[in-house]
């Protein structure tokens, strides 16, 4: 499925606000009144596998330089943890988190069907990319957060442009016997789904011969980009952001093949808990993360951003210039335990 979307050319200036009631000036009158609410509440705490624990770091921070006086705590983990601990909190009664960034959206239907979630449309959906904002749940019960596509990454120290593989099928060639790092579906909610892409595009008989290459594999998506730096892999499943952010800034020998079969499209979506310890702050998060200091910290760091008329970092491709495909919500919850049954069953983990 290839995506249509469009970033329109133009900059939208960071919002440069001073810290408490001087900042608060700038706010619209609904962003204040969450504000004043939220400063009540003192704090929101966010779950998250969509970014590394550093990046959402940098999104807090970005949060309590704006709201003084509301604090944000990051709990951050693969996909499949995040979300069977959310589960266990529902189950007992008694939930920690106040709202959920992931990049499986099944997981967001699942919780959707428990009522396990609060409906709320932040005042800033307005300006999303148009077809981002489609991707959300059309009832307000979570907004897409992100896209971070799943593509190759090699180590160009180890690895030449010729010799890097051009597509999916590639890394189950015998020469990277060894050499291979992927993501562990029962972990992480974007490889689960990248594992359902795989077997629908070329039956379990790709993870066979995957499995003879003696692959590394990480809980995390991002361990794989990880072992790619550290030369420990030469070739690996990763998040497009983490290899152009690096390769960017020079900080490793990496590159990016985006596969000719597609690289998985896994949007990322955010949910208010029904019963948020702290409701009015994790509104005002939310609504935060669509706003214009986010999307320009997504840009400057290779992400797509979400906003209108925010411009993509050097270099990066527009979504539209290469082939992408999704896992359908649907099919993402019917298939997942299937492949991650063969998947244990295969790899012996």
């Amino acid at each position: 499925m290839k995506h249509a979307f469009k970033y329109l050319a133009g900059f939208v200036p960071a919002l440069l606000l001073t810290a408490g009631i001087a900042g608060a000036a700038e706010m619209t009158a609904g962003e204040k009144q969450l504000y004043e609410a939220a400063r009540k509440e003192g704090s929101v705490t966010w779950y998250v596998s969509q970014t590394t624990t550093e990046f959402a770091d940098g999104m807090c921070g970005l949060f309590k330089k704006r709201y003084e006086g509301v604090g944000c705590n990051v709990v951050r983990a693969s996909g499949q943890v995040i979300f069977q601990r959310l589960v266990q909190e529902l189950q007992a009664k008694a939930v920690q988190g106040d709202l959920m960034s992931t990049n499986d959206d099944g997981q967001m239907a699942q919780l959707k069907e428990m009522g396990a979630l609060a409906q709320f449309a932040p005042e800033n959906l307005k300006d999303m990319v148009p077809e981002l904002r489609a991707l959300a749940d059309k009832e307000n019960y979570w907004i897409t957060s992100g896209v971070s596509p799943l593509v190759i990454a090699y180590n160009t120290k180890l690895v030449t442009e010729a010799e890097a593989p051009k597509n999916w099928t590639d890394l189950t060639d015998p020469k990277w016997k060894g050499q291979v790092a992927i993501g562990h579906p029962s972990f992480s909610g974007s490889v689960g789904l990248w594992t359902i892409m795989m077997n629908d595009l070329y039956g379990w008989d790709f993870f066979t011969k995957i499995e003879k290459n003696k692959p590394q594999i990480g809980r995390s998506v991002a361990d794989g980009h990880n072992l790619v730096v550290s030369g420990e892999r030469k070739v690996a499943l990763a998040p497009l952001p983490l290899i152009l952010s690096d390769a960017a800034a020079k900080r490793a020998p990496v590159a990016v093949v985006y596969p000719t079969d597609g690289a998985l499209l896994p949007p990322s979506a955010t949910a208010i808990m029904k019963d948020a310890p702290h409701p009015n702050a994790a509104r005002l998060f939310e609504n935060f993360l669509l706003g214009p200091e986010i999307a320009e910290y997504f840009s400057k760091d290779y992400r797509y951003p979400l906003r209108a008329g925010v411009p993509l970092a050097p270099g990066m491709k527009p979504l539209d210039s290469y082939k992408t495909k999704s896992i359908q919500i649907s099919d993402g919850i019917k298939k997942l335990p299937d492949v991650q049954s063969k998947f244990r069953d295969t790899f012996g983990i």
